[in-house]
């Protein structure tokens, strides 16, 4: 819990990621033709896709609020939505630290500050399932199509990359144990470790008391909303392209996937690393021209920046006036 001191230059590793990534994305491609491409875009389609991010923030805020309840009662959803709002609007220049920030919204006297997390624990460990199910049904389905794209850049890099043995597997569970059991044996000896079991109790306790949460099948509907949500996200840009783009909403649930495996890279607000897997898929997958490719990722990602900032903005605002 002491590294916040290297926090500053994990940040700034992570910015010179994006920008590599985003100089080999924009490598080579001719401003002239790429700004041409974006005069030559339906705005409208784009101003759609905007709304549907909208949606999803919303929706987002309400399905956190469910897990939340069982906690307080009285968590109020616009506090939910503004802390989650704000929360996007920091992930845009500090990678994953809106999470945390988010909690401090609507975390009070009956809610800790540690409960709150845990359900933030919650929602995002059932974002990444339902990810892996989505990538592992699609791909089950529609192996010949996106496949070998799976395997060539995503799956071969990370083999290379990790070794992914049993001894590491081992080794990173006893380190693990190890490192529980010394906090439990130390917590009525160390102020440290026993702040740190006093957190790690209570975030405990808030992702048991999320099972309890009544409502579980409106906390699935929103579920299927939120995706269905950022599908529409992904099919709106396509129809917003010049030309005939023939591409269709399968084609946008491969894209959103891909997307959304690149969100999980830290770098601020995913630039660089969207951007550059998004055009890789339409180029690999489809032949789609790289510059085409790099319109539909800036499109894509920028429109939701601008969104993100819009409503961290106003919900920052909000905030500020309704509580001293």
């Amino acid at each position: 819990m002491n590294d916040g001191k290297h926090s500053p230059y994990r940040y700034v590793v992570w910015t010179a990621v994006a920008a590599v990534l985003l100089y080999f994305s924009f490598e080579g491609v001719k401003w002239a033709d790429f700004l041409d491409v974006l005069k030559k875009c339906s705005w409208g389609w784009v101003l759609l896709s905007m709304a549907a991010g909208l949606g999803a923030f919303i929706i987002r805020a309400l399905r956190w609020r469910l897990l939340l309840l069982p906690l307080d009662p009285d968590t109020k959803r616009t506090d939910c939505y503004d802390g989650f709002a704000i929360g996007k609007f920091t992930d845009t220049f500090l990678p994953h630290v809106g999470e945390f920030i988010r909690c401090g919204y609507v975390s009070g006297p009956r809610l800790s500050y540690d409960k709150a997390l845990a359900t933030v624990v919650v929602e995002r460990s059932w974002d990444i399932l339902t990810l892996v199910a989505l990538i592992f049904l699609t791909l089950a389905a529609l192996w010949q199509r996106f496949g070998s794209f799976a395997l060539d850049n995503v799956w071969t890099p990370l083999r290379q990359r990790f070794d992914f043995s049993l001894w590491w597997i081992v080794v990173v569970a006893v380190l693990a144990a190890a490192a529980v059991a010394a906090v439990i044996s130390l917590r009525g000896k160390s102020p440290f470790c026993s702040k740190l079991a006093r957190f790690f109790s209570g975030m405990w306790r808030g992702a048991a008391a999320c099972l309890r949460m009544k409502g579980k099948g409106l906390f699935l509907l929103y579920t299927l909303l939120l995706w269905t949500l950022f599908l529409m996200m992904s099919l709106l840009i396509i129809k917003a392209l010049p030309g005939q783009v023939a591409l269709g909403w399968v084609d946008a649930l491969f894209l959103m996937l891909v997307g959304s495996v690149a969100g999980i890279v830290p770098v601020p607000g995913g630039f660089g690393a969207f951007h550059y897997m998004v055009a890789l898929a339409l180029s690999a997958v489809y032949g789609i021209p790289w510059e085409t490719g790099i319109v539909f990722a800036t499109l894509s990602h920028e429109s939701q920046a601008v969104m993100c900032v819009v409503c961290g903005c106003v919900s920052y605002i909000h905030q500020s006036f309704s509580k001293k």
